[in-house]
């Protein structure tokens, strides 16, 4: 797919100075609502559609506040904004130096993604506010779906070089009686500092969020509203900086006022040491309702008109050569992956070539070769087995330690290893354990320290050169960096089937929070329970449901985690082959976190639709208006009579009909629609 964009960027005024200013204290006044207000010179930008404004004001001490509304409903309360550097505080004694207007207007296509292209548009004001040595500049924007900020630091004089972030004092300060659905902070193993998002979204009251620690993305319903908002951040690979988490402000128990910490997992030495010229990842919050949320692709649209990555010496590059960087190499495909059947036989090559066999058979472009495949490794037969691959049109993807297996962080092994695997026929890397759960004698980088999301990038960067796909596990949640880097089709940062603790509830509410923000690798299986290769299956969801996680997480490289026999089976067989990695659209049809999740995925000529359940039984209706005219033969999966049977039938419907579905407790099902 060739991949355009086109960005229009209208400076409506720049050096304008128009602010409100009220001389008063920054204790504010008392609103007509009951509401706090701040006084001070005010600045306000509104989205396109004039739902969303977002209110900025430097109060009298020269400190600075935003707060966010959705129509007349307070999203974010007034918040603190800023820096305190080692050096200076950035945030407070600030002084007013200028304001810039922008409208950003954005189309650009999808390699991978929730839909195949993507337009936008957002109003913008960047403030820019002079301190003692350095100048802060705050930029503000409001799209139709939401709110973002980011952050510039820039010496006074022009200057470069670094310096030490005390606190980062951005705040999220949700409304009163505000629901959050978050993933806590909790190392795991539990003596260790390592943290892979790989636990559950619960719900808590924004008032009970002392003494947690949490993580982004994080949902919340906004006080007794019926607009949510989904917390999180954009653009972190690349910006010199760690990963962020949430954390009450402690001066203020109770008040479900979040501010913006340094994520606990493995903070190396000199992690808050910046260097400047400053810009900072995008704090961001999807702001609508459920829909908007779930269909939002805000996370990545921050990037605006970024272009595809190429090295410094892209222009003295041949022509041949230069075409790696059109990424028309990269391609979106389902995989076979045999690790959670037979993860002590990854070297086992006859397993593995019938696997091979399978893989060509459905029609899915990827092969996974997960830890233990180098064991032993016979350099000539493996390049036999890719040859014999490559023939059948999969692609070989293999599993490595993306620390331990390039020096720790070397840059240089990482290259050498890299041009051997290629030489020998590898298509793409796995590369897992970026939270440093198996450091082993290299525990240099851990989590989200700034050390890790450059190697990040690194990474991003030498597998780019060699035309090498990746697949992230053990990491951090996607921040948006597939827009550079559109190689990288997926991640882990869930807790996926090869926890054997899955379960209903768990993943609705995966759906509506960390599935929201980027590809994920859930790795569905088709059965659950009983024991897989020495481990007890602990997962207590229904085969329907599994059928569904195979459509609803959006991933560029899907790894089908069942058996050979069990795809085989003349029932399922056809849809696991329909099975899209790439989609033109997706739209959400219902549901609620803790409940259930219901979304229709539309993929070429085809449409699917597929809904999940938490606990107890549901009993859902949806219509098909979103289907084209003309009639369409649908194949519908529902929960059998036990959790390991689904029952199928076929009729024909139009955009005129309805369906009515019973979901079992932990159940789902899965309808693939096509046109006659």
């Amino acid at each position: 797919m060739k991949k355009g964009f086109r960005l229009c960027a209208v400076v409506l005024s720049v050096l304008l100075f128009a602010a409100t200013f009220v001389g008063c204290d920054n204790t504010g006044n008392e609103g007509d609502d009951g509401s706090k207000t701040i006084e001070g010179q005010t600045f306000t930008v509104e989205s396109p559609d004039k739902t969303i404004k977002a209110e900025a004001v430097l109060d009298k001490a020269g400190s600075l506040y935003y707060r966010v509304f959705k129509g007349n409903v307070p999203i974010v309360e007034y918040s603190a904004l800023g820096f305190t550097l080692a050096e200076e505080d950035l945030s407070s004694g600030l002084a007013f130096e200028k304001k810039e207007d922008k409208v950003i207007s954005l189309s650009y296509n999808n390699i991978s993604g929730k839909s195949s292209k993507v337009e936008c548009k957002a109003n913008e004001t960047k403030l820019t506010l002079r301190g003692a040595r350095f100048y802060l500049n705050v930029t503000l924007r409001a799209y139709d779906d939401g709110y973002a900020f980011r952050y510039g630091i820039r010496d006074a004089d022009g200057g470069s070089g670094t310096v030490t972030v005390s606190e980062e004092n951005s705040q999220f300060a949700l409304p009163t009686g505000s629901r959050v659905w978050m993933q806590a902070y909790r190392a795991n193993p539990a003596d260790t500092n390592c943290f892979s998002y790989e636990d559950a979204y619960k719900r808590f009251k924004s008032d009970s969020l002392g003494g947690k620690t949490v993580s982004m993305p994080m949902l919340y319903k906004a006080g007794a509203s019926d607009y949510w908002s989904l917390i999180t951040e954009s653009e972190l690979i690349g910006s010199g900086y760690y990963g962020s988490f949430l954390k009450e402000v402690a001066s203020e128990p109770g008040s479900g006022k979040l501010q913006t910490v340094p994520s606990p997992a493995g903070v190396q030495q000199d992690n808050n040491v910046i260097a400047y010229p400053f810009t900072s990842p995008w704090r961001l919050g999807i702001t609508g309702t459920l829909a908007t949320v779930v269909e939002s692709e805000l996370t990545e649209k921050l990037y605006d008109d970024v272009e595809y990555w190429k090295p410094d010496d892209y222009d003295s590059l041949s022509a041949e050569e230069k075409k790696t960087y059109d990424y028309d190499w990269v391609e979106p495909g389902v995989g076979a992956w045999s690790w959670l059947q037979y993860y002590k036989k990854q070297n086992n090559w006859t397993m593995q070539n019938e696997y091979l066999d399978f893989a060509g058979e459905m029609g899915w472009k990827y092969l996974i070769l997960d830890g233990g495949w180098k064991d032993g490794l016979n350099e000539t037969n493996f390049k036999n087995f890719t040859a014999r691959a490559h023939e059948k049109g999969v692609k070989i993807i293999v599993w490595c330690n993306g620390l331990e297996d390039f020096g720790g962080g070397d840059k240089n092994v990482l290259v050498n290893t890299l041009k051997k695997w290629k030489s020998l026929g590898v298509d793409g890397i796995k590369p897992d354990f970026f939270d440093g759960c198996a450091a082993g004698t290299h525990p240099k980088h851990q989590g989200e320290d700034a050390n890790t999301i450059a190697w990040y990038e690194t990474l991003y960067q030498e597998t780019a050169k060699l035309q090498m796909v990746v697949n992230c596990h053990g990491s951090n949640k996607p921040t948006g960096e597939r827009r550079k880097y559109p190689h990288v089709l997926t991640r882990e940062a869930i807790c996926g089937e090869e926890s054997y603790k899955t379960s209903g509830a768990l993943n609705v509410n995966a759906m509506f929070t960390r599935g929201v923000v980027g590809p994920t690798d859930f790795t569905p299986l088709v059965k659950t329970g009983g024991t897989i290769d020495g481990w007890v299956n602990n997962s207590n969801t229904t085969m329907g449901q599994q059928m569904a996680l195979a459509l609803l997480y959006e991933t560029g490289m899907s790894s089908m985690a069942g058996t050979i026999e069990q795809y085989r089976d003349a029932q399922i067989n056809a849809f696991y082959k329909a099975l899209p990695a790439a989609r033109d659209e997706t739209r959400f049809i219902g549901g609620e976190p803790d409940d259930y999740y219901c979304a229709a995925i539309k993929a070429g000529d085809a449409w699917f639709v597929a809904g999940i359940n938490a606990d107890g039984e549901r009993e859902i209706e949806f219509d098909y208006a979103f289907l084209g005219d003309g009639d369409y033969t649908a194949e519908i999966f529902t929960d059998g009579e036990n959790r390991d049977t689904v029952n199928k039938t076929d009729k024909t419907v139009t955009k005129s009909s309805s369906e009515k579905i019973k979901m079992e407790s932990n159940g789902g099902f899965a309808v693939r629609l096509v046109k006659n």
